[in-house]
């Protein structure tokens, strides 16, 4: 089972280690809808709102249902085995769920 609290941890981890290295960079820049045309909806949605940074904590997160005004949308695909992560409708990053168990 992926937790969101796992999921943010892992994503924000990922961001500050992807100038240094690009593993999931490949499908960078591609829009929300081609994922809605080629794979449909996803099976989850989140939203997420960054309230600031903590220095031991690192970014904290606001966890709220996804909309156009939402900086950060998280969609995971479970069938597809994959976690999308959205800003402003393009895709930024994405992984397998396999490494969030």
């Amino acid at each position: 089972m992926i937790t969101v609290l796992d999921l943010i941890s892992s994503f924000c981890k990922s961001r500050s280690r992807q100038v240094h290295e690009q593993p999931h960079l490949m499908l960078t820049g591609i829009n929300q809808k081609v994922f809605l045309n080629q794979w449909g909806e996803p099976e989850t949605q989140v939203g997420l709102n960054q309230l600031g940074r903590l220095n031991k904590l690192g970014t904290l997160f606001l966890i709220t249902e996804p909309t156009k005004e939402t900086p950060l949308s998280v969609w995971i695909y479970k069938k597809k085995d994959s976690i999308l992560f959205f800003t402003k409708e393009k895709l930024v990053s994405h992984f397998s769920c396999k490494k969030f168990r």
